[in-house]
């Protein structure tokens, strides 16, 4: 039951993910929180990814046990790890700019979309037809998205689908969603065709090449961004001391939640971990209230527990 350990963890950690997100993005573009979170956690995820491999704790002499061992792989993990490292690149840019433009408390919900369109590209590309549990998850989840904006049914029984299309920012969350519906499996395929299995790995080499794929976008945004100021008299593409903090925070979870989920898909059920990943919707909503004061909390909070459970029963 270790990984259920290594799962909750996880989960605790990413639901403030959003919320250090939210904060960031108030003054610095999408790419560039992106870039810089990633970016700043390698030295942290390859401290730790070193630890996870390398050492076992010895609970008899109260001490790590370290060894070198260098992990076999072969031609699967590269093709896996790199078609899900673009798929996550372009699932954290859709995720950034959501938060850019919408609540966290209302992009968050449409992240655990996933399921749903692993089940469908399972069902197209495999034609691996969804079962009744499935079908009735699937239905769920589509429920769950209605009751976000249900206060606004008085009006129209639709009004809740039309004003969630309606928002910024919607249609990218449920992008991103449909890109991490694939990601999952592909990080699984790439653990299992490493020897010995090496969740950790996994997670260095992903941020690794997703960073490289950021650059081009952060450079960009951030000559921009230095231009403006410039333009301005201003140095905005400089965070301020009020932005170090979330920054700080967000980059220590960047290091070390991938850790501990990828050990958790390594030493569990796909199905189960990234159930209880999606626990962290909840928690997320609770700090936007807390930290952001976001609005909506009651309806949210009902469509995110509706979706969950959706999405628990498609795993």
């Amino acid at each position: 039951m270790t990984w259920l350990l290594f799962a909750l963890g996880t989960t605790l950690l990413t639901s403030f993910l959003p919320i250090c997100n939210k904060l960031l993005l108030r003054t610095q573009t999408p790419a560039l929180v992106a870039w810089k979170i990633n970016t700043f956690s390698l030295p942290l995820l390859t401290i730790g990814t070193w630890l996870f491999t390398q050492c076992r704790f010895n609970f008899a002499h109260t001490g790590l046990n370290c060894t070198t061992q260098i992990p076999h792989v072969d031609l699967t993990f590269f093709i896996a790890l790199l078609i899900s490292a673009f798929l996550n690149w372009g699932a954290t840019l859709l995720s950034t700019h959501a938060l850019k433009q919408a609540d966290a408390s209302l992009v968050t919900p449409l992240l655990t979309f996933n399921p749903a369109f692993t089940a469908l590209i399972a069902w197209i590309a495999l034609s691996e037809q969804p079962g009744l549990r499935e079908s009735i998850g699937i239905v769920m989840l589509l429920f769950g998205t209605y009751l976000l904006d249900v206060q606004n049914a008085a009006t129209n029984l639709f009004e809740p689908l039309r004003t969630l299309v309606r928002r910024p920012g919607t249609l990218l969350a449920l992008a991103a969603s449909a890109c991490w519906g694939a990601t999952t499996v592909l990080e699984k395929l790439a653990i299992e065709h490493t020897t010995p299995p090496g969740g950790p790995l996994v997670a260095l080499v992903s941020t690794i090449i997703t960073v490289v794929l950021l650059t081009p976008d952060a450079w960009l945004a951030w000559k921009h961004s230095d231009k403006t100021a410039v333009a301005i008299d201003q140095p905005e593409s400089h965070p301020s001391k009020a932005q170090l903090s979330p920054l700080l925070v967000a980059i220590v979870i960047a290091g070390i939640a991938p850790l501990f989920g990828f050990t958790a898909i390594a030493q569990g059920y796909v199905g189960y971990v990234t159930a209880i990943f999606k626990l962290s919707t909840v928690l997320t909503l609770l700090w936007a209230r807390m930290l952001l004061s976001e609005g909506n909390l009651r309806s949210r909070l009902l469509g995110t527990c509706v979706m969950l459970l959706g999405a628990a029963l498609i795993a």
